[in-house]
């Protein structure tokens, strides 16, 4: 079924006449005024008049001499006679006639004392931050000459142990791994669908830009969540679990770092444990006489073996920080 096809509405500019059709007068019937084509409209329900066998040739266009809106299908301007085979669309309703020149940029708004107080604000925030970044990059460089001397030494050494046990967990029923138990399963919304709910329609106006309009309808699919149930299990499956790690420590050098014991129950039994990663970790701790506090140096084991409880050294102090740089520090 084709879509009902209707004259547009124009008002005459110069003599008031209103309602003036679109298709049919082409020029005020009242004073003979050209019809604007920028100026039609559509009417209102009760006042649509249709427009019976209409052959549609496309938009109208105008006439490049004298402006007048012609049927694309003219050859010559009806107005004043010219031809009008280079004339440009007319606009549809509502969009600003062609011949209009556009309009002037507005001048730029005076700042206004909020926006001035605002301003203001923002760079000092801007000063406080690249203060505070300056602050923190002068912390990290700025040193002094600290007198250092050894009054302690730590080394722990870890080992990470993981069980072997029994863990229970939900999972989909069609996705329980392979050796897992069951104990249980429920239903449950898994995922959810949309389904179609009927249709929301509309008639709306087409403008045609030839002083007729067509009406239409457009539907739309309305739809609603509709849920998808499946089935969810209650599993038990054995797995390795990370424990509490295996940790010795010592304070001396003289005391020999040493790993922990490795566990006695190995295997892929329940209950039995295996070892994962060792970590390491060597400490010496000096006092700073300049500043009366003590400073650690995590250190490799071979150099953390060298210094002596009561040896002194020179290096390099954070004067922020009171940190040590543990790679610059020469014996006195």
């Amino acid at each position: 079924m084709s879509d009902a096809v209707y004259e547009m509405l124009w008002d005459c500019r110069y003599c008031g006449q209103d309602k003036l059709l679109g298709l049919t007068h082409r020029f005020c019937a009242r004073c003979g005024a050209p019809q604007d084509p920028a100026r039609r409209y559509f009417p209102p329900e009760h006042e649509k008049v249709a427009v019976h066998q209409h052959a549609y040739v496309g938009a109208d266009v105008h006439c490049p001499a004298c402006r007048q809106p012609m049927s694309r299908a003219a050859r010559c301007c009806t107005n004043c006679g010219s031809p009008i085979d280079r004339g440009a669309e007319v606009a549809h309703a509502g969009a600003p006639p062609a011949a209009v020149a556009p309009p002037r940029p507005p001048a730029p708004p005076r700042k206004s004392k909020v926006g001035l107080i605002i301003g203001i604000v923002l760079a000092v925030l801007g000063s406080i931050v690249l203060l505070f970044i300056a602050l923190i990059v002068v912390g990290a460089l700025w040193t002094r000459q600290g007198s250092l001397e050894v009054t302690g030494h730590t080394w722990e050494r870890s080992v990470a142990i993981e069980r072997y046990e029994n863990v229970p967990k939900d999972v989909w029923c069609d996705a329980v791994p392979a050796g897992a138990r069951e104990l249980s399963r429920r239903k449950e919304e898994r995922n959810t669908r949309k389904v179609a709910a009927g249709e929301t329609c509309e008639n709306k106006k087409v403008d045609n830009r030839d002083g007729t309009y067509r009406e239409t309808r457009e539907c739309t699919t309305n739809y609603r969540e509709e849920s998808i149930d499946d089935w969810r299990c209650r599993i038990e499956v054995a797995e390795w679990r990370p424990r509490p790690p295996l940790v010795e420590k010592g304070t001396s050098p003289d005391d020999p770092p040493k790993w922990p014991t490795s566990p006695a129950r190995t295997g892929t039994c329940i209950g039995c444990e295996r070892e994962g990663k060792r970590t390491e970790r060597y400490t010496v701790t000096f006092h700073d006489a300049t500043a009366k506090k003590d400073a650690d140096c995590v250190l490799a084991e071979d150099r953390w073996k060298t210094f002596k409880t009561g040896a002194r050294y020179t290096g390099k102090v954070g004067v922020l920080t009171d940190r040590v740089d543990c790679d610059e520090l020469t014996p006195r």
